[in-house]
């Protein structure tokens, strides 16, 4: 007998909707039976693994660094200068340039877990083969060569997608040639990686989840001046209470550093995840999920660590 029209409705609907869900939580990651690793050899004693690891990772991190990746969309800037469209790869220039900045205060602000440095995303094959100085940012978004990382232990923190990992747990002599095949499912706010750009595995705090917001942006002044002796300066102050000013109605305090430029003063859009206030909460939660971490997970006994498991350690 045929079904009622609206009942075919009703489970097509609840069909396509179980199809298309895609969850991605730490609880669903903490499943020991979770098993989404595609390569057989890799996922091989992953559930004992992956605690041992974890434990070993966020110990080395407490007394390593933490390594904040940032963007410089170079590529996109560099098509829009040979496209002629100068004016558009200024204005992606600046509004990248205010993110970075916003994205460092806000990491000095608020995260107290262990050191931290900041480069520029094409920089991350320099730190991988060795290099310690020449390659981190300071405040002003300059490399300052003064800036030196002595820490041998260090793990990457970027935004960029969590991925269903197609990643196990493979020795450091390979890690090098793996390259994560997996699919994206969500843009996070902060994943974390290895130092081969493997994202890592639960039950290691690894991301912060990115909070969805639709607006066209907010409009952020940038100064522009050109200096006999220093070439084109870019002066962006970081409004700490920016959001908050705007729902109290007042006027945002972010030209103190603009009011004594002879020239060039142009407005960015930045989005609000990209606001100093919206990222601080971030890594408010991203320094505390470690915190917690490492009070509940006590430095793995080294005489429990078989040469052969210690392969995958670093």
């Amino acid at each position: 007998m045929a079904l009622p029209l609206n009942k075919i409705k009703s489970t097509l609907v609840c069909t396509l909707l179980l199809m298309g869900l895609t969850t991605f939580s730490q609880k669903e990651k903490d499943d020991d039976n979770y098993s989404d690793y595609k390569d057989p050899k890799q996922f091989e004693k992953f559930n004992k693994r992956r605690k041992t690891i974890g434990a070993w990772q966020i110990n080395e991190l407490k007394k390593g660094a933490l390594v904040v990746r940032l963007k410089t969309n170079k590529l996109l800037i560099d098509n829009l200068i040979k496209q002629g469209n100068t004016q558009l790869a200024q204005q992606k220039e600046l509004e990248m340039y205010a993110i970075n900045k916003n994205t460092i205060f806000a990491y000095l602000d608020n995260f107290n877990f262990c050191k931290i440095y900041f480069i520029y995303s094409n920089s991350s094959d320099s730190l991988l083969k060795g290099r310690r100085s020449g390659i981190f940012i300071d405040t002003a978004l300059k490399v300052n060569p003064s800036i030196v990382m002595n820490e041998a232990f260090y793990i990457l923190a970027e935004r960029d997608f969590a991925y269903n990992s197609s990643i196990g747990f493979v020795t450091e002599d390979s890690a090098k040639n793996v390259v994560e095949k997996g699919n994206p499912v969500k843009e996070m706010s902060i994943i974390l990686k290895n130092k081969y750009g493997h994202q890592l595995k639960a039950p290691f705090p690894y991301y912060v989840k990115e909070k969805t917001f639709m607006d066209a942006g907010y409009d952020f002044p940038i100064s522009i001046s050109t200096k006999p002796t220093n070439g084109i300066q870019i002066s962006f102050y970081v409004n700490r209470t920016y959001l908050k000013d705007l729902k109290a109605n007042n006027v945002p305090n972010n030209f103190k550093a603009t009011k004594s430029t002879s020239q060039g003063l142009t407005v960015v859009k930045v989005k609000k995840q990209y606001t100093y206030e919206k990222l601080s909460l971030y890594v408010e939660e991203l320094n505390q999920n470690l915190k917690d971490y490492y009070q509940a997970n006590p430095s793995p006994d080294p005489t429990r660590i078989t040469p052969v498991f210690k392969a995958f350690l670093y």
